[in-house]
């Protein structure tokens, strides 16, 4: 028999426990989120002196540092890390938080960026924050000459996301950006009607009809049209023109075989209804192992991870995406 257990963990403040947490980490919206349910009222204890029903809510500040762990005896896997964004103070309190995408929802950019790499844009960007970029991310992306007046640094990551076409999300304090069909995380093996509580919003479907064919199109500055078609198409289909403002070949490629990757989908998509082990990440590769319908195994990309932490349980609720291939 497994015992639940979790310690959230406020900057100053020794572990606490929850009554109830809530997290989504999701590649798609790189702001993390979390909700962390506990008493409205504490004790405190300041070295030797006691203070018995205090509001907790007056204890804990906006932009306090947070971690929360969660798992089964004591065995805790960290699920959320970030800051306190907004404390609704009811009975029992409930503490709003956001992952480290708060602080560059504070930090105003006005910076004029000459013919550069996209990974120097970061790192001015996460100058005089916690962050750090990720070790996976690549390192060189070609970034054109841009100007940005009175953005903040999500704004910045949005425009790296439209503009660009690269994945952002965060490894906790960690930022990556650049290519989804490059990124390699670990991979984890879930067995149906195991490991696996629910599965009846796992859909599974092949691909049987015509596909788009992604097409990237950038302009040079004499006017010249440039460009590229991914390389990772399934059959003949319409074809999908997508403007960029990238102008490096390689770089276009990539982003055409990224954008190709979503649309070639098939196989396992929807989500699945899981315990709180085998602790599951957004960037993973979850092996699904159907013992009843062989031809359903295969390996997918997780793209999100909400999951919950109460009386009910704990559960993590895997979002599964596109097809992982072994060759890569």
């Amino acid at each position: 028999m497994f015992v639940m257990t979790a310690d959230i963990k406020f900057e100053g403040f020794k572990s606490v426990k929850p009554s109830s947490l809530k997290w989504d980490i999701n590649i798609d919206n790189y702001s993390d989120t979390a909700s962390i349910v506990i008493p409205a009222m504490c004790k405190l204890i300041n070295k030797d002196v006691i203070y018995n029903n205090v509001p907790t809510g007056l204890q804990i500040k906006e932009g306090t540092k947070v971690e929360i762990m969660a798992g089964y005896d004591g065995k805790n896997d960290q699920q959320f890390k970030g800051f306190v964004k907004r404390i609704n103070f009811k009975v029992p309190m409930e503490v709003e938080c956001e992952g480290y995408s708060y602080q560059l929802r504070r930090k105003i950019i006005n910076k004029s960026f000459g013919k550069t790499t996209v990974k120097a844009v970061l790192n001015y960007l996460i100058q005089g924050t916690d962050i750090t970029l990720s070790d996976k991310c690549p390192e060189r992306i070609d970034f054109e000459p841009a100007t940005f007046r009175n953005y903040t640094g999500v704004q910045v990551l949005d425009f790296l996301k439209e503009k660009y076409k690269l994945t952002v999300f965060f490894e906790y304090d960690k930022l990556y950006v650049g290519w989804l069909a490059t990124y390699k995380g670990n991979t984890v093996k879930l067995r149906l009607n195991w490991n696996v509580i629910k599965d009846d919003q796992l859909l599974f479907a092949t691909y049987t009809g015509a596909t788009v064919h992604i097409e990237m199109e950038s302009r040079a500055k004499n006017g010249t049209k440039k460009k590229a078609k991914a390389s990772n198409i399934l059959k003949p289909g319409d074809i999908k023109r997508v403007k960029t403002l990238i102008s490096n070949g390689t770089d276009k490629q990539l982003a055409a075989n990224d954008l190709q990757l979503l649309e070639n989908k098939k196989g396992y998509t929807g989500t699945m209804l899981c315990f709180l082990k085998p602790f599951l990440r957004p960037g993973m590769t979850v092996e699904i192992i159907d013992k009843k319908y062989s031809e359903r195994n295969g390996k997918y990309f997780i793209e999100g991870t909400p999951g919950n932490f109460n009386t009910g349980g704990g559960r993590q609720m895997p979002k599964i995406g596109f097809t992982v291939k072994d060759n890569g």
